[in-house]
C-alpha cells in the first residue's frame, strides 16, 4: 500500500516503520510494549499498520521486562519501544536482564532527527554506546538499510547465546520510504547448537559416568525444553542420578520426583551444596555460568553438556559434549552401556525429606512457604509463575513446586527488582487461556504497582501475591548479622484493599492460611487479583 511521505507527496514504497513491523510479523512477534514519546509515534503507527498490537506500559522498564518474558517463554524475539533520553536510559535495566538472561530482544529507541544529531544537545546521549556493554549488536536504521538491518537483528538474538540488540531510530526515519526492500524472510525459534555432538568427547563423558560411584546432575536454563526434560528423566532414572536445577530450569524436573533435590542459589543452598561437595561426579547439563551465584568450589569431576564449549572456566570440566541439549543426553546414554542404579533411593529420600523440612520451617504466624504451598494447591499444573527479587525469590525458587518447563520465570542473571508483575503480564498477554501469578515483596511491588491498572486495560487476569512484612528483609537481615542497626530497610506499610479499590481489582490481605487459601479461590479471570499475605520474615532464617 503507497504512503503518504512527510511532505505529503504519496510514496509507492512502504514506509521504514511498516516495512519493519511486517518483517517482525513474518518472525512471529505478535505485541510490541512500550511507553512512547513523540519521536517514536510513527514507528507505532507502521507497526500497527503491519499487524502489530502496541501495548502501553506505565514504565519503559516494565515493556522490557514483559517482552523478555514473552521471549523467554516462546522463543520468539521480544520487541519493545521507548523513546530518546529518559526513555531510553529507562528501558536500559529491562534489556540488561534479557542480556544476562540469555532471552532474544530487539529494544527499539527513538534519536534526534538525522540532520540534527550531531548539532543538538537537548536530549542528545549516544545510544548505542550505551547499550553496547548490554547488547550482542546495534545498529541505526535509514531508509536504506532498515530491511537488513531488522533481519540481523532477528538473526543475532536468536543465534546461541540468544540476547539483545538495540535499534536506533532517528525521528525523520520511520515514515520515509524504505528503499528496495527485498523478500521478508522468516525466523524461526533459535536453536541452540547446530553441529552434532563429537561421539569422541562423548565417549569420555560415558567412561566418566560408568565408573562413577556419587553422580549428581544439575539441569539448567538451557536444558529448559520439553523433549530435552524427557531424556534428562530418562538418564536420572536409568542410573539412579538424583537431579537439582537452576531457577531459570525449574520445572524441566518434575519437583514431585524422588529423585528431585532441590534448586541451587534459592533458600538453603548451602545444604545442596554439600550434597555436591560429597558427590564425584556432576553432570553439568545446559548449565550457563551466570546462573552460578557464587564460586565453585567442588572437587568432582564435572561433565560440561551443553549448545557451547565450556570457555568461562566457571568450572573445570573433565569431559564436554558440546552441541543440542537433547542429542548430548542421547548419545550419552547410548554410549554409557547398560545403566548401573548409583544412588540408593533410601539415601535420596533422607535427603529429600530432611531438606524439604529444613526449607519449611514451622512458626506461630503465617510464613511465605505455606502461603506458597496454597498458591501451588490452587494453581494447575501448566500455571505460568514469575517471582521478583529478595527473600521473596529465594523462598519461591526453592518452595513453589514446578512440574513443567517453562511455566517459571525470574530476573536471575541481573536479579533486578520490578521484574516479577512485569513479566507475569507477559505472559497472561502471550497465553490468555492459562493462569499466571506472580510472587512479589512488597519493596520490589511498590516500584512497579502501576503496572496494575495495564493489567486492568488489558483485562489481564493474573494473580499478585505480596509477601508483606514491610521490609527488605533480605538486605535488613545482612545489616542484622553484621551488628549493623537498621537503617533504609523498613518503610511503612500499604492499605493494599484501598490501593486494589483505587485499581477496580479485589484486594484482599491475609493472616493466615485459611484466609489464603479461600482468597485463592476468588481469583478474577480478566482482571488481577491482589493478595497481600502478612508474614512472619523469620521463616526465611534457617539457622
Amino acid at each position: 500500500m503507497a504512503a503518504p511521505s512527510p511532505s505529503g507527496l504519496v510514496l509507492t514504497e512502504p514506509t521504514v516503520a511498516r516495512l519493519v513491523g511486517e518483517r517482525l510479523r513474518a518472525a512471529g512477534v505478535r505485541y510490541v510494549t512500550g511507553h512512547p514519546g513523540g519521536e517514536v509515534v510513527d514507528l507505532i503507527e507502521g507497526f500497527r499498520q503491519a499487524g502489530l498490537e502496541f501495548v502501553l506500559t506505565r514504565h519503559e522498564t516494565s515493556a522490557a521486562f514483559m517482552a523478555e518474558a514473552m521471549a523467554s517463554a516462546s522463543g520468539v524475539p521480544g520487541v519493545c519501544i521507548a523513546t530518546l533520553g529518559p526513555g531510553a536510559t529507562n528501558l536500559v535495566t529491562g534489556v540488561a536482564q534479557a542480556y544476562l538472561d540469555r532471552a532474544p530482544l530487539i529494544a527499539f529507541t527513538g534519536q534526534l532527527r538525522a540532520d540534527r544529531v550531531e548539532i543538538t544537545t537537548h536530549q542528545k546521549l549516544d545510544l548505542r554506546a550505551l547499550f553496547a556493554p548490554i547488547t550482542k549488536w546495534q545498529a541505526r536504521l535509514t531508509p536504506s538499510n532498515a530491511a537488513d538491518v531488522i533481519d540481523r537483528a532477528l538473526r543475532e538474538s536468536l543465534e546461541p547465546r540468544c540476547g539483545p540488540v538495540h535499534i536506533e531510530v532517528p525521528s525523520d526515519v520511520p515514515r520515509l520510504a524504505a528503499v528496495a526492500a527485498s523478500r521478508v524472510v522468516s525466523h524461526g525459534a533459535g536453536v541452540l547448537g547446530g553441529a552434532s555432538v563429537d561421539r569422541i568427547a562423548a565417549g569420555r563423558a560415558a567412561q566418566l559416568l560408568r565408573e562413577s560411584r556419587r553422580p549428581v546432575i544439575l539441569a539448567g536454563m538451557d536444558a529448559n525444553e520439553d523433549d530435552t526434560a524427557d531424556a534428562l528423566r530418562n538418564l536420572a532414572e536409568e542410573w539412579a542420578i538424583p537431579v537439582m536445577v537452576s531457577p531459570k530450569a525449574k520445572g524441566v524436573f518434575r519437583e514431585d520426583h524422588p529423585l528431585f533435590l532441590g534448586t541451587i542459589e534459592m533458600l538453603g543452598t548451602a545444604r545442596l551444596y554439600e550434597y555436591i561437595d560429597g558427590s564425584d561426579l556432576v553432570l553439568m547439563i545446559g548449565f550457563d555460568p551466570v546462573e552460578f551465584d557464587r564460586d565453585w568450589a567442588a572437587a568432582a569431576s564435572v561433565i560440561h553438556l551443553g549448545p557451547l564449549p565450556n570457555d568461562d572456566r566457571i568450572y573445570h570440566s573433565a569431559a564436554e559434549i558440546v552441541g543440542p541439549v537433547r542429542e548430548g543426553i542421547d548419545v550419552l546414554r547410548s554410549l554409557a552401556g547398560k545403566p548401573t542404579p548409583k544412588r540408593s533411593p533410601k539415601d535420596v529420600r533422607v535427603f529429600r525429606e530432611s531438606f524439604r523440612a529444613f526449607v519449611t520451617p514451622k512458626r506461630d504466624r503465617l510464613t511465605s512457604q505455606q502461603v506458597l504451598t496454597e498458591l501451588r494447591a490452587a494453581l494447575p499444573e501448566d500455571a505460568l509463575v514469575t517471582c521478583d527479587v529478595g527473600y521473596n525469590k529465594a523462598v519461591t525458587g526453592q518452595c513453589l513446586a514446578m512440574y513443567q518447563p517453562k511455566t517459571f520465570f525470574m530476573s536471575n542473571g541481573l536479579s533486578s527488582m520490578g521484574y516479577g508483575l512485569a513479566a507475569a503480564l507477559g505472559l497472561k498477554l502471550l497465553h490468555r487461556d492459562r493462569e499466571v501469578a506472580c510472587v512479589l515483596g512488597d519493596g520490589g511491588f511498590a516500584m512497579v504497582m502501576a503496572e496494575l491498572e495495564t493489567a486492568v486495560r488489558e483485562k489481564l487476569g493474573v494473580t499478585v501475591i505480596v509477601l508483606a512484612d514491610d521490609a527488605l528483609s533480605q538486605i535488613k537481615a545482612s545489616q542484622e548479622r553484621k551488628g549493623y542497626p537498621v537503617i533504609g530497610t523498613t518503610f511503612g506499610g500499604l492499605d493494599y484493599v484501598a490501593l486494589a479499590q483505587g485499581f477496580g481489582i479485589t484486594g484482599r490481605e491475609v493472616r493466615t492460611v485459611a484466609e489464603c487459601r479461600d482468597a485463592l479461590r476468588t481469583r478474577s479471570t480478566d482482571r488481577p487479583t491482589l493478595i497481600a499475605a502478612r508474614v512472619d520474615p523469620s521463616a526465611y532464617d534457617l539457622g
